[in-house]
């Protein structure tokens, strides 16, 4: 094996700023595998290492003053990496889950990745929706292409038209300079568009025109740029209702909603709670000095906990606990942040002195009455009908409210 020698770990990091500049497409990441140090430079549009055989591109030995510093490893631009195992056939490996519902929308995912369709993911906040769209793209034919990601409701109207067309020198006050947009850079690849029900109405005339010809014309220019991308969007609101409401087209939702995959809410999958803490405890517990056990007492408040913030909010209870329980050997309760405490002893009180609600027999008529009388406030809805989210859902589409 080759052996580079470095003085010290300054010259070190000239070397990896200096290839980096002269090989702009790539990306460099420190990574901890089996006792040994590897930095990886790393094709830009690959999302993660974790499954990587990074012992295949290694191409030198690194050594600093003489001591073993790790090895340096390079991934090429190729069609096709070695991965460990079956992983590019068990999407299982990357969504956490033993439930029925998530098992279900696998199924679609596996289907709809060898596909180039238009899909509109849906769910509530934090319920993993982004990863899924990753999942698309990983799984499917574009897997070697760009997967870029934007968030519709972070930028104003006009700053995300130039993010998403792009824009010529001079098109506006400040435009010092030609810009890619997303479209363009994502070429042969996916463009994930979150919170697309945000997008306003004069871009969505835009956004069709892009998904109807595959062409656009960047802000303040003449020059008309074909582009060949795979559209994943994702929203927590009804893009139907909103349709109805006057907030978002009809042809643009039928063209972005071609296969449709619906997240289920944390609250409905339960059961996977506990793998999830297990597997977001290894993967941050690295830094701390030893990894600690979640005490079972600590799964029944979880478990008592409707996460209206899904597996975002989990995570972020999770992290606060290892904190607390810094250098300790078991996360108990008293790691938990209060508020949740509070909450999770306020529902399980309230569930024991309230006597459940018998369930209304489902119709049409009923359901339109419902919200209408609730004004299509989904959480009143739920609650006065005594129904789970996902069951309103499959009720719309069935009856098409």
């Amino acid at each position: 094996m080759k052996q580079i020698y470095f003085a010290n770990t300054l010259s070190f990091q000239d070397f990896t700023t200096q290839y980096l500049v002269l090989n702009n497409e790539l990306s460099l990441e420190k990574h901890q595998k089996d006792n040994k140090i590897f930095y990886v430079f790393y094709p830009k549009y690959m999302q993660h290492l974790e499954n990587v055989l990074l012992e295949n591109y290694i191409q030198a030995q690194v050594y600093i003053d003489n001591l073993n510093y790790g090895y340096l490893c390079i991934i090429p631009q190729i069609s096709k990496l070695e991965y460990l195992g079956d992983y590019q056939k068990d999407l299982t490996k990357y969504l956490t889950s033993q439930s029925s519902s998530m098992e279900k929308m696998f199924n679609i995912l596996k289907k709809v990745a060898k596909t180039s369709f238009p899909v509109l993911v849906r769910g509530e906040s934090g319920a993993g929706k982004e990863k899924v769209a990753q999942l698309v793209h990983q799984f499917g034919k574009r897997f070697n292409s760009p997967f870029i990601s934007v968030n519709c409701a972070s930028l104003n109207e006009n700053l995300l038209e130039s993010e998403l067309f792009g824009h010529v020198k001079g098109a506006f006050t400040g435009a010092i300079r030609d810009h890619k947009g997303v479209f363009e850079r994502a070429n042969h690849g996916t463009l994930f568009l979150d919170e697309i029900a945000e997008l306003p109405l004069n871009l969505q005339a835009k956004l069709l025109r892009v998904l109807e010809t595959g062409e656009f014309t960047p802000l303040g220019g003449e020059k008309t740029i074909v582009t060949d991308v795979r559209i994943v969007t994702a929203t927590h609101r009804a893009l139907r209702e909103e349709a109805k409401n006057g907030r978002f087209r009809y042809d643009l939702l039928y063209r972005l909603r071609v296969i449709p995959i619906f997240v289920p809410p944390l609250r409905e999958r339960k059961e996977d709670i506990p793998l999830l803490a297990k597997r977001i405890i290894s993967e941050y517990a690295k830094d701390y000095p030893s990894q600690p056990v979640i005490d079972p007492a600590v799964f029944s408040v979880f478990e008592s906990y409707d996460w209206p913030g899904n597996i975002r909010e989990l995570k972020n209870t999770l992290l606060y606990a290892l904190t607390m329980a810094y250098g300790e050997h078991k996360i108990t309760t008293q790691d938990l942040p209060q508020e949740l405490l509070l909450d999770s002893l306020y529902t399980s009180t309230t569930n024991s002195l309230t006597k459940p609600q018998e369930k209304a027999k489902m119709s049409k008529a009923l359901l339109s009455k419902t919200l209408q009388e609730t004004e299509f406030d989904i959480q009143k809805t739920l609650k006065q009908l005594n129904i789970s989210r996902s069951t309103l859902w499959r009720y719309r589409k069935k009856w098409d409210i």
